[in-house]
């Protein structure tokens, strides 16, 4: 006699009908969310350079984050001199770079107003990651050293001799390329001395784009020196003669200090925190309160005669020190506008010169920095 067979169903002629419009939907939400898990895994592994030439704005994009507000003075190491420790803080303002976007990052920099994409040749030139960190930090030691002899020249004592103006790049497609060589320092131009900056961009500005200049360059040792003829081509930003170089900064030769200065700020790099730097160094080498008591955020590079240098990622900065609780930012006066419009309720100072920061601080009710009686 045959076992009799079962059969895993519902003997009801109705059940298939019910099942097969549910078992349809959970299909399609199951596909669906398949879909929606493999485009979000591919956004955030898919480098937006890849489609680049696709999507609005530059091709291969960095974004510019806002970095941080460090309160510094306490890394500000002194041996050999009294020290006065600040009621209020003098922040450093950074900018945090994100080099690799994937297409997930790239969208969310696209709506975030606090971030900014940039090109990625017009940020790093043609450096590597690598190279970018090591030039930024070139530009940091340098920030420091020029910060260290502006703030003690302004107590009085005598600690550097100029002679010259040295350079670490040579623009790609300036005037410069394939005549002077990163490392050298300028001595003249037209047989015009130029020993800072300033004196450098005075005689620049006595010329027009165009023009044919010796420029007498000196090896940054001082044995070689040479005459090399340039056109001057036209600045791409305010259409002045334009030489071409980056990172400029005074060759100083330093007597011994007073005292020893230590100042390290960990990975932080470039020069954009040389005004800050000295603003600390007068802060805690005098007594009073530099600041009035309260946080103040200072972003701007300094050169040895005291002029305060434009920065990138101002807006970006701003928010940061907002986010921190700062009673003032005083940034260059070129990135005024750019720093207000991020800043939020603080109040924003623009400043060209080291004596417009100390002013804009002792609007605030700070004291003017001065070395206690002997």
């Amino acid at each position: 006699m045959p076992r009799p067979r079962w059969r895993d169903e519902d003997p009801s002629p109705h059940s298939s009908k019910r099942w097969r419009p549910l078992r349809s939907k959970w299909i399609a939400a199951l596909s669906a969310l398949a879909v929606l898990t493999t485009a979000v895994t591919l956004l955030n592994i898919v480098p937006v350079r890849w489609f680049g030439q696709f999507l609005p704005g530059e091709d291969d994009p960095v974004a510019f984050l806002p970095g941080s507000a460090i309160a510094s003075s306490h890394l500000l190491e002194i041996e050999g001199a009294e020290v006065f420790d600040p009621e209020g803080e003098i922040l450093v303002l950074t900018v945090s770079i994100d080099s690799d976007l994937d297409l997930l990052e790239w969208l969310r920099a696209a709506i975030d107003d606090d971030v900014e994409l940039h090109d990625r040749r017009g940020v790093f030139g043609d450096r590597s990651e690598t190279e970018q960190r090591q030039f930024n930090r070139l530009q940091m030691t340098n920030s420091i050293d020029s910060a260290t002899i502006v703030a003690l020249e302004r107590l009085g004592f005598d600690v550097a001799d100029f002679t010259g103006v040295q350079f670490v790049e040579v623009l790609e497609d300036g005037p410069s390329v394939g005549r002077l060589e990163a490392g050298e320092v300028i001595r003249a131009i037209n047989g015009e001395p130029t020993d800072t900056v300033a004196s450098l961009r005075a005689v620049l500005a006595e010329l027009q784009p165009g023009d044919s200049a010796v420029v007498t360059v000196e090896s940054l040792d001082g044995e070689n020196r040479r005459d090399v003829e340039i056109t001057l081509g036209s600045h791409p930003e305010h259409g002045g003669p334009f030489i071409g170089l980056a990172g400029i900064t005074e060759r100083v030769e330093e007597r011994p200090l007073p005292f020893d200065v230590g100042l390290d700020l960990g990975a932080v790099g470039g020069p954009s925190a040389g005004l800050a730097f000295t603003l600390i160094m007068l802060d805690v080498l005098t007594p009073g309160e530099l600041t009035a008591g309260k946080r103040v955020a200072v972003t701007g590079s300094i050169r040895v005669d005291e002029t305060v240098g434009d920065v990138g990622g101002v807006a970006q900065k701003a928010v940061a020190a907002r986010q921190a609780g700062a009673e003032l930012i005083i940034v260059p006066e070129a990135s005024l506008a750019e720093a207000r419009a991020a800043a939020g309720e603080v109040a924003v100072v623009g400043v060209s010169t080291l004596g417009d920061a100390l002013q804009a601080l002792r609007d605030m009710g700070g004291q003017a920095p001065q070395l206690p009686a002997g």
